[in-house]
């Protein structure tokens, strides 16, 4: 008690229940380990195995009304070995040595049953409940465990085949209707664990599946992703036409030399972040993100008349959550033919090339603090929509003279 009130007092919440203390616990074994968070296996053992706990209990009542005493204190007894091998579980977290537990009592009260009630056609098949175990292994031990488990159930049931004669001479049959209730129990519980374990299987594939697909989403987009899945590889393809925008923080180094590099990094993700949802509002593709810089493009992969457009749409707003959150950034943005693609097959990620990114990479570089340059190609597909304020020519390294203008605001749409 009182170490649950200091845990109250010390963290101010409440203490952690059940489930999270045996989460906290559990040593991770098999499939279930591999593929589950620690609280979800501690619910799945759970629910096994108490529910065979219930199953087997009232099967040995059952045993014990038909008068079967012997067969029905070994069904009594795997029910107790089943609850035992839970709070062996709840109370060490470990799933290896309960499952063994349960294991060797099933085969063991399996065979028990088995021999008692004279074989398979007078015990319902009781033996068979090996397949259930079996499926239930996969994700409690693992494959390997399973597959020996298995193959020991397929040699005793072979072995048991060729004493049949002998086990049916050795007592009296039991009443018809107890070998009925008993393969009607044995034939319903093995298609509800073994349907419950396929469906396990079924839906984990789904779930995972999904994840992969959103995270290959994150890397590529939709369409690029599409082929990469269809064909293996994707084709690189030449768009005539597309905007080219880069976005760069002013001062970079000086404003964060002295700032926690966590704190930076979460400045830069939150920025980023707001970036890549005015990016998705827009239409446009992000293509990269270079330390404090910012790329992204209109046009590619899906070809659009308007990329000019959209891009200085993202621009304008870019800039003025920048201004709000207290960041100055250059913007440059110039449009043109370029390569679109993606290369190499670990880390890849969508990628543009040509002298349009080089161009609009220079446009940032060669830019004013707070204001958003853009070529004259770009100029010349945003003068009507856009109100844009001659810069003049500019000196860019490797293009010469280079006439730029900034662009300041959209247009007033003409009441209709």
């Amino acid at each position: 008690m009182v170490s649950v009130v200091n845990e109250r007092t010390a963290t101010g919440d409440s203490p952690p229940d059940f489930w999270e203390r045996l989460a906290r616990r559990i040593q991770p074994a098999g499939a279930l380990g591999s593929i589950e968070s620690p609280r979800t296996v501690g619910r799945l053992v759970t629910g096994t195995l108490l529910g065979a706990t219930v199953l087997t209990a009232t099967l040995a009542t059952v045993l014990f009304g038909f008068g079967e005493a012997m067969a029905g204190w070994a069904t009594a007894g795997l029910s107790v070995a089943y609850l035992a091998s839970w709070f062996w579980f709840a109370a060490t977290g470990q799933v290896v040595a309960p499952a063994w537990m349960a294991t060797v009592a099933s085969l063991t009260n399996e065979l028990v049953v088995h021999i008692v009630m004279g074989g398979y056609a007078n015990s319902g098949g009781y033996f068979m409940w090996g397949i259930a175990l079996t499926f239930v292994l996969v994700l409690m031990l693992g494959r390997r465990q399973a597959m020996l488990v298995g193959a020991t159930y397929v040699v005793a049931a072979i072995m048991l085949a060729l004493f049949e004669p002998t086990l049916v001479a050795s007592r009296p049959p039991p009443p018809t209707q107890l070998s009925s209730v008993m393969f009607a129990f044995v034939l319903i519980g093995n298609l509800t664990m073994v349907s419950s374990v396929l469906i396990y299987f079924l839906q984990r594939l789904e779930f995972e599946r999904d994840r992969a697909e959103r995270l290959l989403l994150n890397v590529l987009p939709a369409e690029v992703a599409a082929e990469l899945k269809e064909r293996g590889r994707t084709q690189a393809r030449r768009f005539a036409s597309i905007s080219v925008l880069f976005a760069d923080i002013v001062g970079f180094t000086a404003r964060y030399a002295d700032v926690d590099p966590g704190e930076m990094v979460d400045q830069l993700n939150e920025i980023f972040t707001h970036f890549d949802t005015l990016a998705d509002k827009y239409g446009c593709e992000k293509i990269r993100t270079i330390g404090d810089a910012y790329m992204v493009a209109a046009g590619v992969p899906v070809a659009r008349e308007d990329h000019a457009v959209a891009v200085a749409d993202l621009a304008l707003e870019m800039l003025a959550y920048a201004d709000r959150s207290g960041v100055t950034f250059r913007i440059g943005i110039n449009s043109g033919p370029v390569v679109a693609g993606v290369i190499g097959t670990r880390k890849f990620q969508y990628d543009v090339w040509g002298d349009t990114v080089n161009t609009a990479s220079r446009m940032e570089s060669h830019g004013e603090p707070g204001r958003i340059q853009i070529s004259e190609a770009t100029y010349r597909l945003l003068a009507e929509e856009f109100v844009c304020s001659p810069r003049g020519k500019i000196e860019v390294k490797g293009k010469g003279l280079l006439p730029t203008w900034y662009l300041d605001a959209r247009r007033p749409r003409p009441p209709h």
